[in-house]
């Protein structure tokens, strides 16, 4: 069996490049062609001049009880549900490592944890969408507590409806390896999840299932190429169907490693990667042949994605991290990708101070006026906020926002303010920030 490392989407990345160079800002372009050409067409998208911070604490924060086992708490993505928000968590119970959803009031109220089930020790936080009538949940469910190993897991779905009773409604059984990435998107009326497994011993798949109110999840189908070496898939939904994207990788020629900071992990050489993305129905059959996004001579490591603006006009935006030339686990390039429609413009470098370790991430703004934010890990481990306007380039410089080093945004709420995870803070591990547009 193929074993990959694991490679979070829009949470913890890797390493490295150096700064890009000051440029004045670049258009967005028209160009309707694949990405596939060289990396001098990586244009940057605008000067690295820091502003300073935007943001401040306010008083407001919610706890979450993580049994005295701080170490233990995983805080993932936020949705907006109900009234309030929707934060996936993993959390030590007396049941022990149990995936679980908070549920954030709008009002300002005492913040509630809805538990799902124990998962697996290593598995990230589980998956949101909201629905009308309920949330669904897709998390890694540990299915003997205490017996290690096996061919298979189980991701599992739950229906949580608004009076907190949780539902397991449907599983999939997916081929055990190292990877444990995994999404899940609501369209009008049904949902897909997207998972990546083993196929044969020198490549990934990435597959896909739907489901509605209707018909439970089924066995799923494979959506990444029989030539693709695909992992950490994303999913959102895109027009009347969904769009799928995911890292394709294939082995790095240029020679070996010249010290282990040039590994992947230990053991693993280094590839190439690059983003693929594939258009489905709301059944999740694909509707034409996957496309690049990114220069396939690239070292894409992580990326997140958002939809901007409403309906079959909303343009998918991605913004990815490519590595360069690896030296210390730190540099890199960040770059942009914008779907409108039938059209992959090609990528556009945003020009940063330097990037620290980790990922990318896209904070998605309030409704569909209001334009989304980029954060990212500078160097020296500063965090770093840019506002987008509504295409999804530069709204003004990046600002410096030590307040939020050890903090990670997680989505907008009105009037400025920003929901964010302080997992470490023991007055409360969600907090919000009062920030200046």
């Amino acid at each position: 069996m193929k074993a990959r490392t694991l490679r979070l989407a829009g949470g913890v990345g890797v390493a490295l490049l150096g700064a890009c160079r000051p440029a004045p800002v670049a258009s967005m372009g028209s160009a309707s062609a694949d990405a596939s050409g060289a990396d001098d067409s990586l244009r940057p998208n605008a000067a690295p001049l820091v502003a300073p911070a935007r943001c401040r604490p306010e008083q407001t924060s919610f706890a979450i009880e993580d049994g005295g086992a701080v170490d233990d708490l995983a805080i993932g993505d936020a949705i907006p549900h109900g009234d309030g928000e929707a934060v996936a968590v993993v959390r030590r119970t007396a049941a022990g490592r149990v995936a679980g959803v908070a549920l954030v009031p709008g009002d300002g109220g005492t913040s509630r944890v809805v538990d799902l089930a124990p998962t697996l020790g290593d598995a990230p936080p589980p998956r949101l969408v909201s629905r009308v009538k309920d949330l669904v949940a897709a998390e890694y469910a540990v299915t003997q507590p205490g017996v290690r190993g096996g061919g298979t897991r189980e991701l599992r779905l739950y229906s949580i409806a608004a009076d907190a009773v949780v539902t397991p409604f449907g599983s999939i059984k997916e081929e055990r390896d190292d990877s444990l990435a995994f999404d899940l998107a609501w369209g009008e009326k049904r949902s897909v999840v997207v998972w990546d497994e083993v196929a044969g011993a020198s490549r990934g798949v990435v597959r896909i299932a739907g489901f509605s109110d209707e018909q439970r999840v089924g066995s799923g189908r494979d959506v990444s190429p029989q030539d693709s070496d695909a992992d950490s898939p994303r999913v959102v939904p895109y027009g009347n169907g969904f769009m799928v994207l995911w890292i394709a990788r294939s082995a790095d020629p240029s020679g070996a490693a010249a010290d282990a900071s040039d590994l992947e992990a230990i053991g693993e050489a280094r590839a190439h990667g690059w983003l693929e993305m594939i258009a489905v129905d709301d059944q999740g059959v694909p509707r034409g042949p996957a496309r690049r996004l990114t220069p396939p001579g690239g070292h894409v490591t992580a990326f997140d994605l958002l939809p901007l603006g409403p309906g079959p006009k909303a343009v998918l935006l991605a913004v990815a991290r490519d590595d360069g030339e690896v030296v210390d686990g730190s540099g890199g390039a960040l770059l942009r990708v914008r779907v409108a429609g039938d059209v992959v413009e090609p990528p556009v470098a945003f020009v940063t101070d330097g990037l620290g370790r980790g990922a990318p991430a896209l904070v998605e703004g309030v409704g569909v006026s209001q334009p989304p934010s980029l954060v990212w890990i500078a160097a020296h481990e500063h965090l770093r906020l840019l506002p987008l306007d509504l295409d999804g380039a530069p709204g003004a410089a990046p600002s410096a926002e030590l307040a939020l080093d050890d903090a990670r945004p997680l989505m907008w709420l009105a009037a400025g303010r920003i929901l964010v995870a302080t997992p470490s803070d023991p007055s409360g591990q969600l907090r919000t920030f009062a920030c200046a547009r």
